[in-house]
């Protein structure tokens, strides 16, 4: 039976203000805590964030317009969007408080990370699938100018291939992990093409029916090379019970899961005496795929460079309004993804960092991405 997405409500914003509950949201604007779900991909209705902007849809369903979305605040005591225009900081004081305070050693100081991403062979999982390596590097050379373009002088741009490593797979494959990992010949022929342009690679491994932290082993020998960097997807972590394959119903981990990972490329880089810090990604698009993410470590693990990632398709209201909810100023370093064919429109560099609101409103990036994926 499916869900009535109004009753009287109009289509309008709203800013999540101390107290609020869902139950009293959809009540005062004449709508159901169901359709205000729904509108925003919510899958929890007690997890609401104070500054949070909530669509309000209309009875048949219709959402706002974007163009008429101002800049995100409570500019009213009612919580209703307002005129009122916050003044913004430039691209580095818009970072977290741990990227405004990296050393020299650290991936991310001065520099902007970009990535290509998918599958070798795979369209259907992004960019990186689509094109050979010989096509892929003037693509990305040309999108991380446009990049450079819009860090201004202030930071420079890493371009990265950006590997699904270990895919995660119906079929239970090996040990029964629900993954299917790329054959080391073809990793290391991405590794050595970054390489010699003075590129990253991220290896990225969706967890499957393994720990997270086991789910990497495998990736770890090729932290060698200094240019590669590894990356978990909780989405496909096999959590729940009778679960059949990953992917159905979304995963999850949990901080300490995430802690363990780190602790073990941490250790592996201090035994096998390798350069560091590495970028350690974690994946999310719901605010559930991180459980306790408050229990984040980001303060024993010297050798690692946590990194959160917000992965969410679709229109700019719902991407950055997503991406503003589940980072803040205090998360570790951050990520921001884009999908050339699912994302409509598709957001310009500037967008994307936070420099400019998106086209014709005052809707933008809070905090500046350390890290832009491109799928």
């Amino acid at each position: 039976m499916s869900v009535p997405l109004s009753v009287t409500a109009t289509p309008t914003y709203y800013v999540v203000l101390p107290g609020d509950t869902l139950y009293v949201i959809a009540t005062d604007f004449g709508t159901t805590v169901e359709a205000v779900m729904q509108a925003n991909e919510l899958s929890n209705s007690d997890l609401l964030h104070v500054g949070q902007i909530l669509l309000i849809p209309g009875p048949d369903g219709e959402l706002p317009d974007p163009d008429l979305l101002p800049r995100l605040l409570p500019a009213q005591d009612d919580g209703r969007i307002g005129p009122v225009i916050v003044p913004r900081g430039t691209i580095t004081e818009r970072m977290t408080h741990m990227a405004r305070q990296v050393d020299p050693q650290s991936p991310y100081y001065g520099t902007t990370w970009l990535t290509y991403y998918g599958r070798p062979n795979v369209p259907i999982m992004g960019i990186l699938g689509e094109y050979s390596i010989e096509e892929l590097i003037p693509r990305l050379r040309e999108e991380a100018e446009a990049y450079d373009r819009a860090n201004g002088d202030s930071l420079t741009v890493t371009p990265a291939f950006h590997l699904v490593y270990g895919m995660a797979t119906k079929a239970a494959g090996e040990q029964n992990s629900h993954l299917a990992f790329m054959d080391d010949t073809t990793v290391i022929s991405y590794i050595e093409a970054a390489e010699a342009e003075g590129w990253g690679v991220i290896l990225d491994v969706q967890i499957g029916a393994l720990e997270p932290s086991v789910s990497i082993t495998r990736a770890l020998k090729f932290l060698k090379y200094p240019n590669v960097h590894l990356a978990i997807d909780p989405e496909f972590a096999m959590v729940h019970p009778g679960q059949s394959w990953p992917g159905n119903p979304i995963g999850y981990v949990t901080a300490e899961q995430v802690n363990r990972t780190q602790a073990l490329m941490n250790a592996y880089l201090q035994i096998m005496d390798l350069p560091g810090p590495r970028i350690l990604l974690v994946h999310q698009f719901l605010d559930t795929m991180i459980a306790d993410p408050e229990n984040l470590d980001t303060r024993h693990y010297p050798h690692v460079a946590l990194t959160l990632s917000v992965d969410g398709w679709g229109g700019p209201w719902g991407k950055i309004s997503k991406y503003n909810a589940l980072v803040s100023a205090d998360s570790p370093f951050t990520a921001f993804k884009l999908f050339y064919r699912w994302d409509e429109p598709l957001l310009t560099p500037d967008e994307a960092l936070g420099n400019r609101p998106y086209r014709g409103t005052d809707f933008a990036m809070d905090v500046t991405p350390n890290l832009i994926i491109y799928q």
